[in-house]
């Protein structure tokens, strides 16, 4: 009796195991999942860079035709907004390229739906996160220097090629460390190739300054300017503000269809004058600061964070302070004839020894650039010329033409 209860048990666990596996859902499973070398795991990780091409390796060969972008997405989180991809699968591989830079200091989020497998396996879901390496930094970042002890930029591309009576302080925020200190009459900091940051369809600069009003005269004793920083003065691109604060501007250097440049200025007085109230007419918005104290109020002896950028598509460059639109020109909108209303990029027009193609902070040009050397404010050897006086803190330049929800990300993230 023993043994015909042992016989029977083990058909009926024989029968059990049989029925168990063919009722066994077959699936298709990662065998790996990593971005730019850095796995993807139930932890997030925080050391991905921005170019990270993303690989997942699969159990078995994928049916390439469940593997688009309808069913593999990447979404930004800070703007909510889907990144292009580029879907390729090799046998168990799916290859996916983001099609745009994915910034620094940026959370994303990845899924995948309903992967199929050429044997008949199928992935149902899987969610992954990850964030890009870095401070925060909207796509297109390609210079960055925070100065936090040193003149190093933190994107790695370009090379300090000397640096002049450059001293440090507390940055406005604590969690930012130093920020730079320039003193009016010889600080700069001087960088290799820099007409690589002006040759660009479209462009981007932010950064932090402070300028001191504080013993910034001319030879007279009067207020001079202050020429923060620029590539081979309008001839790539500048930054200046007025001796009297009222006005600041980007000064920049774009390409027309034949190969030559033109300079065109995006200032802003703060007085609210557009195209349609006074102002040139491709001056499409200019905020009206003039009961709230003018740009004065926001540039003297302030703090104030300033990010100006260009479109290519558009032809629309925008300046910002404090993540706010304070001016836009549209140069569609120039005279009709104006080679403006033709532009294409950005493109650096400069030629030594009037413009060295060096990137100046500090000044807008390098200290060996003859251009404007015989006038009072223009000479780099003169402590009398419009040297900037005060504090730099994270410089960024982009090859992309930031959005306005970046502006504010970007302040927000940073402000005090």
């Amino acid at each position: 009796m023993p043994r015909f209860f042992s016989f029977i048990s083990i058909l009926l666990l024989l029968l059990t195991l049989s029925c168990s596996k063919q009722s066994d859902p077959v699936t298709l499973d990662f065998n790996s999942l990593v971005a730019g070398g850095v796995g993807l795991g139930f932890v997030s990780p925080s050391t991905v860079p921005p170019t990270a091409t993303i690989v997942a390796t699969m159990s078995s060969a994928v049916n390439p035709a469940s593997a688009t972008t309808n069913n593999i997405k990447l979404l930004r989180s800070y703007d909510t907004t889907y990144v292009d991809l580029t879907i390729t699968v090799s046998g168990s591989t799916i290859t996916i390229v983001p099609k745009t830079d994915l910034g620094n200091g940026i959370y994303y989020e990845l899924t995948f739906t309903l992967l199929l497998g050429t044997d008949g396996t199928s992935m149902t879901y899987l969610w992954r996160s990850f964030t890009t390496i870095g401070s925060f930094g909207p796509p297109g970042l390609i210079a960055y220097w925070n100065f936090n002890g040193n003149t190093y930029d933190m994107q790695g591309h370009y090379t300090v090629s000397s640096v002049t009576d450059l001293n440090y302080a507390i940055s406005f925020r604590k969690s930012l460390g130093q920020c730079a200190a320039f003193n009016g009459t010889s600080t700069m900091v001087q960088v290799s190739n820099g007409d690589q940051l002006v040759n660009t369809k479209d462009f981007s600069v932010s950064f932090w300054v402070r300028a001191n009003s504080l013993y910034q005269v001319d030879s007279t004793g009067k207020p001079k300017g202050q020429l923060v920083l620029g590539v081979g003065d309008y001839k790539g691109f500048e930054f200046e503000i007025a001796s009297d604060y009222s006005s600041c501007k980007l000064v920049a250097s774009y390409a027309l269809p034949d190969g030559s440049t033109i300079s065109e200025d995006l200032s802003f007085a703060g007085d609210g004058k557009t195209g349609t109230n006074g102002g040139f007419p491709g001056w499409t918005y200019c905020a009206d600061l003039r009961t709230t104290g003018g740009v004065l109020a926001l540039l003297k002896d302030s703090w104030a964070f300033i990010t100006c950028t260009y479109s290519s598509i558009t032809r629309i460059g925008t300046l910002y302070i404090d993540g706010v639109k304070m001016k836009q020109q549209d140069f569609n909108k120039w005279p009709a004839g104006d080679p403006a209303t033709t532009i294409t990029g950005l493109k650096y027009g400069g030629s030594a020894p009037l413009q060295e193609n060096m990137f100046a902070m500090g000044f807008f040009h390098s200290a060996m650039s003859t251009a404007y050397s015989n006038t009072s404010w223009g000479n780099y050897l003169s402590p009398y010329s419009n040297h900037f006086r005060g504090w730099l803190d994270e410089v960024r330049i982009f090859n992309s033409a930031i959005k306005s929800s970046d502006v504010l990300e970007m302040y927000i993230l940073t402000m005090p």
